[in-house]
């Protein structure tokens, strides 16, 4: 199916620019040439012809697009197949019924086209003044015998043009429901839907009218022409309005971050969209501002050289709407992992711990902005622009290099989450990885007393320090991967890549957070920073859950078999043992794996066997709060003493929510 891949977003790219061209195309005839006092008959021939055939190449093109996405439903491998498969996507399937909708609605707007030829009584050859529904043309706007049109009716010549650009309009704002946006569930996705919809909207109102647009300056007179782009110039403004907001709307849900716009296929799209939309809108900032007026004064080549502009950000409209037919056919950023492509990364961490380089960035931003302010001046003023680039130039080369402090070394993998969720499993699992290949240089706790370390001119690192949590999940598995290197020369740690497989690798990292938690835990009674309490399955009796990550949204009680009695604990417990009966009691859930216990006892840093009579308490977002130690005073012994401790977690919620990405570098 490599070849229905590879024509799915051509094929939906070119059904959306029609369906654009449709929408541009109608709307122009409702609000751009009312404008005019005299319209060429032949203009009006080829703006219908240009509504007939965007609906014609849309329907077409949709039908195809459908065929295409039914034989990848369906896995079909041949054409006999995707069209067997056709009945069942379009009757079972939402993106088949939308789909269906959708064809219909440009059906009838498209053969709405021919009512407006009725309505409007265009005729087939050049009519000249005083012959059919025509009137003279304006003074000094060309030749008296211009074929041009007065109908007799405005209403009578709108009502098709309106009834396509509504049904064109629903049509485009049904793609939110089969695309991305239509996958998410809840507000967000309704969010996303309407945000992708008046997306659309602006979009065919903008780049969708160009076309029609370019036809309009060419067969206008100078005046006529100047007239139509003035009356463009709003609406397009609102519509680019319109595309920045839906767009970064979107982007906050699809992209979710720098990192995934910098590092991942989607995100490399849509910095391409970008930079084509920055590209459109300034050129239409240059037709209107500039060409325009000297259309309107009939200057030598005016019309030429807008024409020309407009032609080029017609292309620029097209490879947009395919660059969003793409995207659409892509994992979104925020569902793929992220690679890094630079070297560094942007970090305050340099500036707000140290005063004197605070200083020194505070006194480069200062000099370059103002650099930049007069230059800017200089521009406007049309005055010493060759010194303010000067003074712009020496403030950058003497002072840039004190920003290099507002960033930290970066590697692919810095912003990567580990995929194990912080399973009990993994945890377990990266215990052994330790024991078996890290504890001779690190020891068997951790702190870099190994009896291989003691012979390294760099001494293994105390993976026991609270600085531990500074650095991304990613940069660790990059150091487990690569190894770290001895600014001297030489290797201060070996890397594993050849030798621990992925999964073992990220494995490794869930244990060393875990076990630097549990030497923390050691000395106190409660989870201040980030630490994911670990993901594994449960058994419950009369609640509806199968994992831990079932349970969120609610505080959770985390017992051992010898903790607090059931009658205290039981609305939120989780007991971590069922050797003693066979299924949890009534409204409690227990663990489904023996991994649970031995994680718990990495995080509490306790043998297993020594956690009995320990309970754990994790708040509403998953992070573990607080521990309480058999054979310790203080804990939840009544159930008030439980809600109380849950009613102070919930009213303190932990500031970082995401483990593992942090601003401090070492």
């Amino acid at each position: 199916m490599n070849t229905v891949a590879t024509w799915m977003p051509l094929v939906r790219g070119l059904h959306l620019a029609a369906t654009i061209s449709l929408l541009g195309t109608v709307g122009f005839l409702v609000w751009m040439l009312p404008a005019t006092v005299a319209v060429p008959a032949l203009l009006h021939r080829r703006l219908i012809r240009l509504w007939w055939g965007s609906g014609i190449i849309a329907m077409v093109a949709g039908a195809a697009w459908f065929t295409l996405q039914a034989a990848a439903i369906a896995g079909s491998d041949s054409i006999p197949e995707a069209l067997s498969a056709l009945p069942l996507v379009a009757a079972h399937t939402r993106y088949g019924m939308a789909m269906m909708i959708r064809l219909g609605l440009l059906l009838v707007a498209t053969g709405a086209a021919y009512l407006s030829v009725m309505a409007i009584g265009i005729p087939s050859h050049p009519v000249l003044p005083g012959e059919g529904p025509s009137h003279p043309v304006m003074a000094g706007e060309g030749p008296a015998s211009t074929p041009v049109f007065r109908p007799s009716s405005t209403a009578k010549r709108l009502l098709p043009p309106i009834l396509a650009l509504v049904l064109t309009a629903v049509a485009l704002g049904l793609q939110g429901m089969i695309g991305h946006a239509g996958a998410t569930e809840g507000i967000t996705g309704e969010g996303l839907v309407l945000s992708e919809s008046l997306h659309l909207f602006a979009a065919g109102l903008w780049l969708g009218a160009l076309l029609p647009l370019w036809l309009s300056v060419r067969a206008l007179p100078p005046t006529g022409a100047a007239a139509i782009c003035e009356r463009f110039s709003p609406i397009g403004l609102a519509c680019v309005l319109i595309l920045a907001g839906t767009g970064f709307a979107q982007a906050l849900q699809l992209i979710a971050g720098v990192p995934a716009l910098f590092g991942t296929p989607y995100g490399h799209i849509a910095l391409l969209k970008i930079a084509l939309f920055l590209l459109a809108l300034t050129l239409a900032a240059i037709n209107r501002l500039g060409l325009t007026d000297r259309l309107a004064a009939q200057s030598p080549n005016a019309r030429r050289v807008l024409l020309a502009s407009v032609g080029i950000e017609t292309s620029i409209g097209l490879a947009l709407i395919t660059a969003a037919a793409f995207m659409a056919s892509s994992v979104p950023a925020a569902h793929s992992t992220p690679v890094w492509p630079f070297s560094w990364q942007f970090s305050l961490v340099t500036v707000t711990e140290d005063a004197d380089f605070r200083q020194d960035v505070v006194v480069s931003l200062i000099a370059i902005g103002a650099a930049i302010v007069i230059l800017a001046a200089a521009l406007l003023r049309q005055r010493l622009r060759l010194i303010a680039l000067a003074v712009l130039t020496l403030a950058v080369v003497v002072r840039g290099a004190s920003l290099s402090l507002l960033t930290v070394p970066a590697y692919p993998t810095s912003f990567q989450t580990s995929p194990t969720g912080f399973a009990a499993t993994a945890i377990t699992r990266g215990q052994a990885v330790f024991n078996a290949n890290c504890v001779a240089c690190h020891g068997p706790n951790g702190d870099g007393h190994g009896p291989a370390g003691a012979a390294l001119r760099i001494k293994p690192a105390d993976l026991t320090l609270p600085h531990l949590w500074e650095h991304t999940d990613g940069e660790m598995f990059w150091w487990l991967t690569h190894g770290i290197d001895d600014p001297d020369g030489g290797v201060a740690m070996p890397g594993f890549g050849t030798v621990l497989s992925p999964d073992d690798r990220w494995a490794l990292i869930d244990y060393v957070r875990a076990h630097n938690a549990g030497v923390a835990m050691q000395q106190e009674t409660g989870f201040d920073g980030p630490v994911r309490a670990p993901a594994f399955p449960v058994t419950c009796n009369g609640i509806g859950a199968s994992s831990m990550a079932d349970l969120q949204g609610q505080p959770v009680h985390v017992v051992t078999s010898n903790a607090a009695e059931p009658s205290v604990s039981r609305r939120y417990a989780i007991t971590l043992d069922l050797n003693d009966r066979d299924t949890p009691a009534t409204g409690t859930c227990a663990a489904a794996n023996q991994e649970a216990r031995a994680a718990f006892a990495i995080l509490e840093g306790a043998p297993p066997d020594a956690l009995a009579g320990s309970d754990f308490l994790v708040d509403p977002n998953g992070w573990l709060r607080a521990v309480h130690r058999a054979g310790t005073p203080g804990g939840w012994p009544t159930a008030d003493a439980l809600i109380a401790a849950i009613a102070v977690i919930r009213a303190h919620p932990l500031k970082q929510l995401t483990e593992g990405h942090h601003d401090h570098h070492h």
